[in-house]
């Protein structure tokens, strides 16, 4: 039988604060996502576990995990109190699969005392059968962005031979995107760059929150899997007199022109 292992550390990034309505202090959230992968025979093995690192309790929490075009949730935990933890094991079948790499997330919902959804998101891949690296680079930039912005990946191909690449974005349930899959083809020693527009839908202004996008290509009979990560900050969103005032600006030091011509010409005609 064989055994492969890889464990990974995945956190909630975005450190959220909000007011307790009833002492009106503000308090933290935090959630740690620890994730364990085994391939035991034809079986894929998650453990999951999560724990809460902020100063007040996370209620309604659930674990949600994605791998192999497939979805699993755990039962619904109703309350994590602060320095508590909780774990849940996911099992799903894996034969007929290729050797090679493959992605995985995990993602947890949960709430605040005030009943606010929250997400917390982590990404990595897990191998069946043979550990492969790509011949793939990816790489993204941080993002700020207070509606919507564009989200670009940056690939190159290390090898000699084109590869038909499927990218698949990933993202917190805060943040959304119209097209979350992109089939392409990048040729050999070559660059290529990948677009995504995301909006916020419900994210908070100063928080951080980690996305991923999956670059996924077959090669001689073995699945290849890279994995970008980029952070999105949300920015306060400005006042429509704060992201106009160079208008408002231009119009005083255009008034002011006016008037002071205004008051030439009237002195020209007093003074004829």
């Amino acid at each position: 039988m064989s055994k492969r292992m890889l464990e990974r550390i995945g956190f909630f990034l975005p450190v959220v604060f909000f007011l307790v309505s009833w002492t009106a202090v503000a308090g933290v959230l935090k959630i740690e996502t620890r994730t364990s992968v085994q391939v035991v025979g034809d079986t894929l093995k998650v453990q999951v576990a999560i724990t809460n690192n902020g100063s007040d309790s996370a209620f309604n929490l659930q674990i949600h995990l994605k791998a192999l075009n497939r979805q699993q949730d755990a039962p619904i935990k109703p309350q994590l109190d602060p320095g508590m933890s909780d774990s849940f094991l996911f099992e799903m079948p894996i034969s007929g699969m290729l050797k090679g790499r493959y992605p995985l997330t995990v993602l947890v919902d949960f709430h605040d005392a005030n009943q606010y959804p929250f997400s917390a998101l982590s990404g990595m891949s897990f191998y069946v059968g043979k550990d492969v690296n790509p011949n793939l680079i990816a790489k993204a930039d941080p993002v700020s962005m207070e509606k919507i912005q564009d989200l670009t990946f940056h690939l190159k191909n290390l090898g000699t031979t084109p590869l038909q690449t499927k990218a698949t974005l990933v993202l917190p349930r805060e943040l959304s995107s119209e097209k979350q899959e992109s089939q392409f083809q990048i040729g050999p020693r070559s660059e290529e760059m990948v677009d995504f527009q995301v909006t916020n839908f419900s994210a908070l202004a100063g928080a951080s929150y980690p996305v991923y996008c999956f670059f996924e290509y077959d090669s001689e009979g073995v699945h290849h899997t890279a994995v970008a990560t980029s952070m999105v900050m949300i920015l306060k969103e400005e006042s429509w007199f704060r992201r106009f005032r160079w208008v408002w600006i231009s119009l005083v030091v255009l008034l002011g022109l006016v008037f002071a011509g205004m008051l030439a010409k009237g002195r020209k005609k007093r003074s004829g």
